[in-house]
């Protein structure tokens, strides 16, 4: 990489730098969660938003304008999470700053970063300090102050870095709900960690790092093969799926007259799935085939291997037919219809009910997790609706379903921010379309929420102190609107003491959407409770199956 200048393929392989670094932490940032309870989700929400950015800039052949504007849009389709939808903002904002450059040095990143700045902080309503927000914004500030004219893209990102680090520890005296946890700003531990991936790639480091390709775009959750999969009586039938970056060498062939139409031609005669193309002297290759050291042979005629990756894709065939696909695939409603309902569940139950109170399409966070902009876009589309309202399931979701709704295009989209899965149940119980008037039926549904009241159990990871409530590890805590509220060793006791906070005396229904760890003991224990705390009110209880929360408590 030029040490004063990059171009698209050193912006393209600075990205892939960066995902493999956040990739490697993104277990570490998930546990910097504010509340201590295992639904910390950043670090995987992050490394989504950046995994598209990296899959479309992989397919840049222009300058760093071209190849900035490919990942900027590739993240923002990928954008899950409110650091996810940042990040995205902030390379729109980059991408804007490099537009059509073939090539750029320090200031010229320097100024891009800037606008990347000033885009993550236009985009939001109410930007909030002591975030990822503050990070980005004071290591821009102090890397473009202090790099020296004419200095390298590493002595930029070297000082951004620095910055970086220094802003990320004082977020918590920014931001009153991180002290209290004790704690750092987890998007701004994944955008440090980005920016050290991106130092390792401009430095080479890592030739795991800076020589990642789409592989590095995998998903999070895919760690290492099982091969397990593949015992002594397998017999191999899907072959191999054999990946490398080839340099020619002047020493193998004459490069200038070097064919990669020919190249490709002859891959394809010994395997499929073939993706072949050439960057400089670098050709990258992509190969399905039964024998790989016969494509292998072939292509070191020619120069030398810098990376080589083979996996054995019966086993690959096996992992994915055994797990749950990576996304759902929404099948389009045959029939148009005027208004249509999009809502994000969590459990089987849960989501069954959400179904029966008129949801066309529901989708499962305890599987698919924080649903992406592209994500939500596909749902809009396969509802076929004229106005088609969306339902998130938590605060850190209404931002990507904000974003689908400015980018879809064939139909009206409503984002009702429902910040909980008990505000989502209340709201499609509130359906009615009979009016025909978009802003009635989105005022019906709002309007319920806000006379409805609820809040959610689970199990503390950690001891911790905050909102006056004491925790200690394996306590039951009862949390309403990002607030813990009450304590207990009992689950059943959390959940009585939370509808006694948020007012059930005075409710005419008490539903409980049961988790998938609530014994049939807990929750007959649960039920008897209630009905002995609140004799007034009517008890429901649902089979929700949701994963985090033992208890979900909705009062109307």
């Amino acid at each position: 990489m030029n040490s004063r200048e990059i171009g698209g393929a050193g912006f393209a392989a600075m990205l892939r730098g960066g995902l493999a670094f956040l990739k490697s932490q993104a277990d570490r940032i998930n546990e910097l969660n504010v509340f201590p309870i295992p639904d910390g989700d950043t670090g995987d929400n992050m490394v989504s938003t950046l995994s598209g950015g990296v899959r479309l800039a992989a397919d840049c052949t222009g300058g760093i304008g071209e190849a900035a504007e490919l990942a900027a849009r590739g993240m923002l389709l990928g954008a899950r999470g409110n650091s996810g939808v940042i990040l995205s903002q902030m390379f729109e904002g980059v991408a804007k700053g490099l537009y059509g450059r073939e090539r750029a040095d320090a200031a010229a990143l320097s100024a891009a970063f800037s606008k990347g700045v000033e885009q993550a902080y236009s985009s939001l309503s109410d930007p909030v300090e002591g975030t990822i927000l503050t990070v980005m914004r004071l290591a821009a500030e102090y890397a473009g102050k202090n790099c020296p004219a004419g200095g390298t893209i590493e002595q930029y990102f070297s000082l951004y870095e620095r910055e970086a680090a220094l802003a990320l520890e004082k977020t918590p005296d920014l931001l009153p709900v991180l002290k209290e946890a004790g704690t750092v700003d987890s998007g701004g531990a994944g955008l440090l960690s980005i920016v050290r991936g991106f130092l390792a790639a401009i430095r080479g480091e890592s030739a795991e790092i800076a020589a990642q390709d789409e592989a590095a775009a995998e998903d999070i959750k895919s760690g290492a093969p099982d091969i397990s999969l593949f015992s002594e009586d397998s017999e191999l039938t899907f072959g191999y799926c054999t990946e490398f970056l080839l340099r020619l060498t002047h020493k193998k062939t004459d490069i200038s007259a070097f064919s990669m139409d020919e190249f490709r031609k002859n891959i394809n005669a010994l395997g499929n799935s073939v993706v072949a193309f050439m960057q400089g002297s670098i050709v990258k290759v992509h190969v399905h085939v039964m024998e790989p050291w016969r494509v292998l042979k072939y292509a070191q005629q020619f120069g030398e291997f810098l990376t080589l990756k083979i996996e054995n894709m019966n086993i690959q065939h096996s992992e994915v037919r055994r797990r749950e696909t990576a996304a759902p695939v929404f099948k389009r409603h045959a029939a148009h219809k005027p208004y249509g309902i999009v809502a994000v569940g969590a459990g089987g139950g849960l989501c069954s009910a959400f179904r029966e109170l008129g949801a066309d399409i529901v989708i499962d966070s305890d599987i698919y997790g924080n649903p992406s902009v592209e994500l939500f876009m596909e749902a809009v589309e396969a509802v076929n609706a004229d106005c088609v309202f969306l339902l998130p399931d938590d605060k850190n979701v209404v931002g990507a379903a904000e974003e689908a709704a400015r980018l879809c295009k064939n139909c009206e989209v409503r984002v009702l921010p429902t910040h909980t899965l008990g505000e989502g149940y209340v709201a499609l119980s509130a359906l009615d379309c009979g009016s025909g008037d978009d802003d009635e039926i989105f005022a019906g549904m709002n309007a319920e929420v806000s006379r409805s009241a609820g809040g959610a159990v689970a199990r503390a990871v950690r001891g911790a102190a905050m909102n006056g409530v004491e925790v200690n590890e394996g306590d039951y805590i009862a949390i309403t609107n990002k607030k813990i509220l009450c304590a207990s060793p009992d689950k059943t006791e959390a959940a009585v003491k939370l509808a006694r906070i948020l007012g059930a005396d005075g409710r005419d229904f008490i539903i409980v959407f049961c988790g998938k760890d609530a014994t049939k003991e807990e929750r007959e224990s649960c039920r008897a409770k209630m009905e002995r705390a609140f004799p007034s009110a009517e008890y429901y209880e649902i089979d929700g199956g949701q994963k985090t929360y033992d208890f979900i408590i909705v009062l109307q």
